[in-house]
């Protein structure tokens, strides 16, 4: 684990002064440790708690201190709270083990350098290779189209060096499907091919329109999105480079093409006197990750059970894959998704800490705490504690779940899994009599989170979520939008249900339930305006949304929803979650100089 930084030690010293008396239930005072928590968790310090950076290692010590300060056992793992598992890091083409050299028959060797000339690609397979070189066009065979680039030459052992993309891809009379893409135009496709015509290897370069819109450049390493087995080696070079070799042939690749343009017929031919010699090695590294555990013990009768209370704590750092701002590279702060989740459970773990204090002689089932990491990749944190479970899944009666439970609107919860045991719903409505949450109710067991891998070793799951929204995956997922006092409340239902699960004489039976739930279901309750903006002036308005509708337009201030003045994105959203279909929406606008009110109805 990493040292603790000085904001850790005050955050862990405020901790346990909140947490000191774990009997008192004042919301203002939960609200404050939630806050305090998800403060730390959602910083720019933690740089979005992926595994790829130190923030993950730094929250996991975060919890298992919280977990030790609230009186949970923690020495699960060889004395420590942490279940370490290893993830699929980057992908790396290391210089020691990949090669590209090119002879010709005067007995000059060219050696391209990695990197800058050319880069291995992981649609192919690793492998080495030393071969004549052939030409072949775009690689396409398309015998419905009476066009083959492979038809008149034998590639069989050879290296074959094939353009992007399709013949007259800017033709929209092309038999090509005009200027969009076909099947033919994949990396996929093309390698296919070239492997299934006897290829050694293949190379990939610009076409003319690729090279126009990005001159000299390559391919990412990642391109092709993982290894075909059983293929052949593949790599992207420089088309300036292809260029100069077709020059010593007598060749010029740019008639080339336009020849095949204008005939659309192949124009393959092997490079006479070339060799290539080279090897591709593509390896992927892998990154330790962690899931935390704490238990509260269970004493008497029903000790020898459990129930599983979780919330996963990774996000996406600082943007690449999992972001929803293409090509952002910043702070992923994740405050809903899941800081939230995680200092709900927290304050879940000290309340129910503190009723089993309080019932030292009650028979009640052992409460395990689990914060996952990897969900953001897959749900791999959980999937791999199902298979590598501490304590016996036989014995585990329930998991609750929470993810995203930190923008409650319109007093909205959503719960999935009420049809994974026939007791829930009955204890849902229950718990529900007092807090009085509009909850949608979803039945199915599958769903997008850790919840379902517990539902599929037979476990019956209940999972909390407040919704998506447009901060989801991007940098402005921060605490500042966090509804802390929904949060306190949904804590003290999943408190509850936890109580009432562990300490119920019989166990909650399980119902295999059909399905995969849909967290759009819930998206789609929410009213959506359909502008871009920046900052609040709209830059552009989506066709056929409801601003054009209303005749808002590019370069009109948002003012207004309702009479209700807005200054934000989230005070928009909030403005427009409060209305529903059939409502007259009148949106107020600065156009120049001049207020405008446009209104619209809400239809389907």
């Amino acid at each position: 684990m990493h040292d603790r930084s000085k904001f850790l030690q005050i955050t862990w010293i405020f901790a346990i002064l909140l947490h000191f008396n774990p009997n008192s239930h004042a919301d203002d005072a939960a609200e404050a440790r939630l806050l305090a928590d998800i403060k730390y968790l959602a910083s720019d310090e933690l740089q979005g708690r992926a595994a790829e950076n130190p923030g993950l290692e730094m929250a996991a010590e975060f919890i298992a201190n919280r977990f030790a300060v609230l009186g949970l056992k923690t020495d699960l793992f060889e004395g420590k709270a942490f279940q370490e598992f290893t993830l699929d890091g980057s992908i790396e083409a290391p210089a020691a083990k990949n090669s590209l050299s090119i002879s010709v028959a005067s007995g000059e060797i060219q050696s391209l350098k990695l990197q800058e000339e050319y880069l291995p690609q992981t649609l192919g397979k690793n492998g080495s290779f030393d071969a004549e070189m052939v030409f072949a066009g775009y690689g396409i065979t398309a015998t419905d189209l009476n066009y083959d680039d492979y038809a008149n030459i034998d590639v069989r052992g050879k290296v074959v060096i094939v353009l992007r993309k399709e013949p007259q891809a800017n033709d929209p009379k092309s038999p090509f499907d005009g200027t969009e893409p076909s099947q033919h135009a994949l990396f996929t496709t093309k390698e296919i091919n070239a492997a299934k015509h006897g290829a050694a290897a293949m190379i990939l370069v610009n076409d003319a329109s690729s090279e126009a819109a990005s001159p000299n450049s390559l391919l990412p390493l990642s391109s092709g999105g993982g290894l075909i087995k059983d293929q052949i080696p593949t790599l992207f070079m420089k088309r300036s480079i292809l260029q100069e070799w077709l020059k010593t042939a007598g060749r010029s690749l740019k008639e080339i093409e336009s020849t095949i343009d204008r005939e659309l017929k192949p124009q393959s031919f092997v490079l006479p006197g070339f060799r290539a010699k080279g090897s591709v090695a593509i390896e992927r590294t892998k990154l330790r990750s962690i899931n935390v555990l704490g238990l509260l013990p269970g004493q008497g009768a029903l000790a020898n059970q459990y129930v599983v209370v979780g919330a996963h704590f990774d996000h996406v750092g600082m943007g690449g894959a999992g972001s929803l701002a293409p090509g952002t590279i910043a702070v992923h702060n994740g405050a809903d998704d899941n800081a939230s989740g995680t200092v709900s459970l927290l304050e879940c773990a000290r309340r129910l800490a503190g009723i089993a204090k309080e019932n030292p002689t009650r028979d009640r089932r052992n409460i395990l705490f689990i914060t996952f990491s990897g969900e953001e990749r897959g749900l791999l944190g959980s999937i791999y504690y199902v298979n590598h479970p501490r304590f016996e899944l036989e014995q585990t009666v329930a998991m609750l779940n929470m993810d995203m439970v930190g923008r409650l609107t319109n007093n909205e919860l959503t719960v999935y899994g009420t049809g994974t045991a026939k007791e829930f719903d009955g204890m849902l409505d229950t718990m529900n009599s007092k807090l009085a949450f509009n909850i949608q109710r979803m039945p199915e067991g599958l769903g997008p989170s850790d919840h379902e891998s517990f539902f599929r070793k037979d476990i019956p799951v209940l999972h909390f979520f407040t919704g998506l929204h447009d901060d989801y995956h991007r940098p402005s997922d921060d605490f500042d939008k966090i509804n802390f006092e929904g949060m306190e409340r949904i804590a003290r239902m999943v408190t509850d249900l936890t109580d009432r699960i562990a300490t119920d004489a019989n166990r909650p039976s399980f119902i295999k339930v059909t399905g995969r739930a849909n967290p759009q279901s819930n998206r789609a309750r929410t009213v959506r305006l359909g502008v871009r903006l920046n900052g609040m002036v709209v830059d552009r308005v989506l066709p056929r949304s409801l601003a054009e509708k209303a005749g808002i337009q590019a370069g009109d201030t948002l003012i207004a929803v309702n009479s209700q003045e807005i200054s934000s994105r989230s005070e928009l959203d909030t403005s427009l979650r409060k209305s529903k279909k059939g409502d007259e929406l009148a949106i107020g606008v600065l156009r120049g100089n001049e207020k405008v009110t446009l209104k619209v109805v809400l239809v389907d």
